[in-house]
């Protein structure tokens, strides 16, 4: 990085100004410190010496390629096996006994597939302890291709194993001694799809779903960008299907035809019969 890089106040205001206009990205005031981490290397790719300069090209209307990194970058889910204890509590208690046995349900901004795998960890151990079968269909998207195929393949070092429970590791993954890397036991993969998805255009050929869970991919869409995207997700629940966002993203108006359920397990929003 050069050394000379600036992040002062004027330079980081300047950037997120540019986000928004550019890309319809709001950045959250607990994600700043994030971006920053997040956007720094692109300094150095770019060869510039401060955030300001970049938010000089990417007003560039000539600029797509690097608006198109920049966007990657900065809408890149986290990558963790962690569900928050929101989310456990309403799939657990509430909505994975909901699921009729053939269910469709889509993941929204997977990353490079931890958080997928961990939804369909946590619906398999409640099946097991229920004594319940369901032929669930998983559908995982993200905007990113590398790290569609990094999920894909569902093979993770010792560092991006961190953070998924050692009873977890035993019962759904496998350990390869010569290499040191774990591998997402079948059983499990073979459970999700995962595919590219940018939320930005039309995402129909998705087709109807039962659930769709997104906690992360909308935390730095513009509020029209985010409920045009919403409007969408309404049209592919079937009627009764529920959206989870968890209590990050709660929706600040009525979005197509989403009630929000206040159940006991947490809260929801469900499409209207």
């Amino acid at each position: 990085m050069p050394s000379n890089v600036s992040h002062n106040i004027d330079d980081f205001e300047s950037l997120l100004i540019t986000l928004q206009n550019t890309l319809g990205i709001v950045v959250p005031d607990e994600q700043r410190n994030s971006l920053i981490a997040r956007i720094t290397p692109l300094l150095t790719t770019y060869k510039l010496d401060s955030l300001s300069s970049l938010a000089n090209i990417l007003g560039d209307s000539q600029s797509e390629d690097i608006r198109a990194v920049v966007f990657d970058v900065v809408s890149q889910t986290q990558m963790n096996w962690n569900l928050s204890g929101e989310i456990k509590d309403v799939l657990n208690n509430y909505i994975f006994s909901q699921l009729p046995e053939d269910a469709r349900v889509w993941i929204v901004g997977c990353g490079q597939g931890q958080f997928a795998y961990a939804v369909v960890m946590e619906m398999e151990e409640y099946l097991h302890k229920n004594n319940e079968a369901k032929n669930v269909q998983f559908i995982a998207t993200d905007i990113s291709t590398t790290d569609i195929k990094h999920a894909e393949s569902g093979i993770y070092n010792k560092q991006q194993m961190a953070g998924l429970s050692e009873e977890y590791k035993k019962l759904f993954t496998s350990f390869n001694d010569k290499t040191g890397e774990s591998q997402i036991k079948e059983k499990i993969r073979q459970k999700i799809s995962f595919s590219e998805c940018d939320l930005t255009e039309d995402f129909q050929s998705l087709g109807q779903m039962d659930l769709i869970v997104c906690p992360e991919a909308l935390a730095y869409f513009s509020n029209d960008i985010k409920n045009a995207t919403l409007r969408q997700c309404s049209d592919l629940l079937k009627p009764g299907g529920i959206l989870l966002t968890g209590s990050n993203h709660i929706l600040m108006s009525s979005i197509g035809n989403l009630e929000r359920v206040e159940h006991s397990a947490g809260v929801f929003y469900r499409q209207k019969n």
